[in-house]
């Protein structure tokens, strides 16, 4: 067997592994739709344009505000890690981080624009601690490194994916309006995924030895 053939049949393994189980297939996929559905960055440059004067200021403040909110969602990472029921927290995250998606397009106001990106960064922080912790509590040892490299391919993959979205729907309509559709589209699915993965919805935390 080469290398090449081995290497596929690992990933096939991982994919089999989480197709197997509802709390990883759950974690995956809520990451996945949130950011291939509701990634707006592409459409920063002509909101910014339509709405804010089109100045490298204003755009550089749009740009920045995800990540100032990452940042602060890092700091509340402490307070969640005593959350135990982590699969309905992550799914809540997603929503919380649409919510904003659909404000920001809507919003016309710079300061309420930088605000609600400024909160979306900081729950879409909160849902990846959620899914990491989650994918590293729920995998064994032997498949750890394999799923691993599954989540970085999700949260990637489907930010790239999500910025195309966005860029497609804008031009058929208004970067206002794809970034609307976009937040809806991540509510509706996040909801979705609740319904038909009740398992990754209750999944709780395993109880700490301290």
């Amino acid at each position: 067997m080469t290398k090449a053939t081995r290497n596929i049949k690992s990933v096939m393994e991982a994919v089999g592994f989480i197709r197997g189980s509802s709390v990883l297939t759950g974690a995956v996929l809520a990451d996945l739709f949130a950011m291939a559905l509701g990634m707006p960055f592409a459409v920063f440059p002509a909101i910014n344009a339509a709405l804010f004067g089109g100045g490298p200021q204003t755009l550089g403040l749009l740009n920045a505000a995800p990540a100032i909110g990452g940042v602060l969602g890092s700091a509340l990472s402490g307070p969640v890690g005593h959350v135990s029921r982590q699969g309905r927290a992550m799914l809540l995250a997603a929503i919380g981080w649409a919510v904003t998606l659909v404000g920001f397009g809507l919003s016309t106001a710079l300061w309420l624009s930088v605000g609600l990106l400024v909160v979306g960064g900081a729950f879409d922080v909160i849902s990846v601690v959620f899914r990491t912790t989650i994918l590293q509590a729920a995998t064994p040892d032997r498949y750890r490194s394999r799923i691993s490299a599954a989540e970085y391919v999700a949260g990637f993959g489907g930010s790239q994916l999500g910025n195309f979205r966005a860029g497609a729907v804008a031009s058929l309509s208004t970067p206002g309006l794809s970034t609307v559709i976009g937040g809806l589209s991540t509510i509706a699915v996040s909801v979705l995924l609740w319904r038909l993965l009740p398992g990754f919805a209750a999944y709780r935390a395993p109880l700490s030895n301290d």
